[in-house]
């Protein structure tokens, strides 16, 4: 599992820096934390991540070209946001993914983070 890699997509850097802190002492450490839409997008032009947490809001807009390239790509990833799922967005974006809502217990994020790379 420690190979797995995961991308963080969160805005925050105090968020982030907690989820990074607990799936480091959950022994998960191989993961790469962006802030915006873009960047998300141009480093999934090079790299396969094989789990993915996002926000639904980033930085530079909200995350529908991600979720979209997520599900084109069959990468695994859950929702952890603070916001419900905009009713305009397309509900197949969301098809077998999680849902948690922030703020949560990074402790209980990262314990459903390593469950779900388990199984990848």
């Amino acid at each position: 599992m420690a190979d797995k890699l995961i991308l963080l997509l969160e805005d925050q850097p105090l968020i982030s820096l907690n989820i990074e802190e607990a799936l480091a002492e959950k022994g998960v450490s191989n993961f790469v934390t962006l802030r915006s839409q873009k960047e998300a997008l141009d480093w999934l032009d090079n790299s396969a991540p094989d789990f993915v947490l996002l926000d639904l809001y980033l930085a530079d807009g909200d995350s529908q070209p991600v979720l979209s390239r997520l599900q084109q790509d069959s990468i695994p990833f859950m929702i952890y946001t603070g916001s419900e799922m905009p009713p305009e967005w397309d509900a197949d974006l969301f098809e077998g993914c999680e849902w948690m809502s922030k703020p949560g217990d990074p402790e209980a994020l990262a314990d459903r983070i390593k469950s779900r790379l388990a199984k990848v």
